[in-house]
């Protein structure tokens, strides 16, 4: 479940712009508000484009002299991405059942 909500939450972020590894650590550490933590997310994105959902794109010079690879999240990504929600949806629907319709002890 871990390894589909990273895939999903990477492909999200992707989905809106390409990015770079960090970029993508970063916003998902700060959009979690600092609870979720991918560092460093290259097995992730390496796993992802030989899946061809998402493809790296141009290199850049950052500022500090640093180089920066984007990547980018491709139309079967974004296929697979919607495949994820509804999964990812699923199970949340199955799991507040459980724990609201006597699935759970309420005591």
């Amino acid at each position: 479940m871990k390894r589909a909500v990273a895939e999903m939450l990477v492909l999200a972020m992707l989905n809106r712009e390409d990015m770079y590894a960090h970029q993508i650590s970063q916003n998902l550490y700060e959009g979690s508000g600092n609870r979720l933590n991918i560092v460093p997310p290259y097995m992730l994105l390496y796993r992802l484009m030989e899946n061809n959902y998402v493809q790296d794109l141009h290199k850049s010079t950052a500022p500090d002299g640093r180089r920066r690879q984007y990547y980018q999240i491709t139309e079967a990504g974004r296929r697979y991405l919607m495949e994820l929600i509804a999964r990812y949806n699923d199970f949340i629907e199955g799991v507040t059942l459980l724990l609201t319709e006597g699935g759970a002890n309420n005591e």
